[in-house]
């Protein structure tokens, strides 16, 4: 079995404000606990003052961000993930956000997911859409993908998992938005899929 935890850094809107790029980032393991070590140890270091039920790139200290990302990058994982400047979407697209978010997720799945494999994979998103959406989302990453996929929406808090790759797409991000690769570096030798160029995001897979 094999789990992928996937999470996303930046928006899909479309104005002065929103962000450059749009990331989304996994990790993926054979085994749950692998990851779920990293946050743990992390936040069991905090002081209480800094101790949260939930860790996050985007309003943790430079040492807890180097910390998380150093645990993962000892642990037997591999990380893809796709980066999209979204001047390459077409202005007839740009109010379609759900639309956009589920194909950038279902390249980037069919590029790290083996057709052949007859193991199930579990992948585990952020539960922030609808319900309505989750369905439609479901149905599409199915269609779209080649394995047997069991498709869960947690709660970020609830998930270490989550959180940690919560930590990966922000370093990510951080390297394509500014040019800083200081906390990117720490992971870069476990990237093994990244999908940057407007020919391998809209390769038809």
């Amino acid at each position: 079995m094999k789990y992928i935890f996937l999470d996303e850094s930046g928006d899909l809107g479309f104005t002065p404000k929103s962000s450059k790029y749009f990331i989304v980032a996994c990790i993926c393991v054979d085994e749950e606990k692998i990851v779920n070590r990293c946050i743990k140890t992390v936040r069991k270091g905090l002081s209480k003052k800094y101790k949260k039920t939930e860790l996050k790139f985007s309003n943790s200290s430079k040492t807890t961000k180097r910390r998380v990302l150093e645990c993962i990058a000892l642990k037997n994982v591999s990380i893809s993930y796709l980066a999209l400047n979204k001047g390459w979407i077409h202005s007839h697209l740009c109010n379609k956000k759900f639309v956009i978010h589920n194909y950038m997720i279902a390249q980037l799945l069919s590029e790290l997911l083996d057709e052949a494999s007859n193991n199930k994979t579990i992948i585990v998103i952020d539960k922030f859409l609808p319900y309505k959406n989750i369905v439609d989302f479901n149905r599409y990453i199915g269609l779209k993908t080649p394995s047997v996929l069991d498709i869960r929406h947690e709660s970020s808090h609830g998930s270490n998992g989550i959180q940690a790759v919560d930590f990966i797409a922000g370093a990510i991000h951080l390297k394509y938005r500014t040019n800083d690769e200081s906390f990117y570096s720490i992971i870069s030798n476990k990237v093994n899929v990244s999908l940057d160029t407007r020919e391998n995001i809209f390769k038809k897979r």
